[in-house]
């Protein structure tokens, strides 16, 4: 990559970075383009070039997120110095930090008001999340910490049905969103039991 490659790629993530601050903070509907190339320190014309338009900035934006999301999990998953218990804790917390700051009419349109969108998070999912999720399952019920029974088609029904109640109903984005998202992915790990540890090894004794 020469110069110029290096600049044009440098000032492309910078627009990505803006946007995504702008648009996670505002809601998209409430951002310009003039807005996020000011933020961005580039010309309107400049984000056109690169993007084509707000709705293709916006596919880049998300798509840019989820991704880093992904790196950030995948290294938790990965990571051979915490066990399962902490691994889950950290995906908990970090859940609710990143949604914390988020405009509830911005998680909107990426589940349930563009179906670009709809379409690449569902691709995404089923190609990158689950399997990975899977990854961290398996090493749950490797130390004791999920029931060897718990199947893959189990688990997929229970996301299925997260993510059809973030795009049916039409309230799910009126209610606060962390603390919401928090119990969801602690009740996904932990049962309606909640977060004993004597529970967490109840079929190891």
């Amino acid at each position: 990559m020469n110069g110029f490659e290096r600049r044009k790629e440098r000032k492309k993530q910078n627009i990505l970075n803006a946007s995504l601050k702008l648009f996670s903070e505002y809601g998209v509907q409430k951002v310009s383009i003039q807005e996020i190339a000011k933020k961005a320190q580039v010309s309107q014309v400049t984000i056109y070039n690169y993007f084509g338009g707000k709705d293709e900035l916006l596919f880049e934006t998300v798509k840019k997120f989820i991704y880093e999301r992904l790196d950030r999990f995948r290294d938790v998953v990965h990571n051979d110095d915490m066990d399962f218990k902490n691994k889950i804790r950290f995906v908990i917390q970090d859940k609710k930090e990143n949604i914390l700051h988020m405009d509830p009419g911005f998680l909107q349109t990426v589940m349930r008001d563009q179906p670009e969108l709809q379409e690449l998070i569902q691709t995404f999912t089923e190609k990158d999340a689950v399997p990975l999720l899977m990854e961290l399952v398996e090493q749950g019920k490797a130390q004791g910490y999920v029931h060897p029974d718990i199947s893959f088609r189990s688990i997929m029904f229970y996301i299925e049905m997260y993510y059809q109640a973030m795009r049916s109903k039409e309230d799910f984005f009126d209610h606060s969103l962390p603390e919401l998202s928090e119990e969801i992915t602690h009740m996904f790990f932990y049962g309606l039991m909640g977060n004993q540890d004597e529970h967490l090894h109840k079929d190891k004794e």
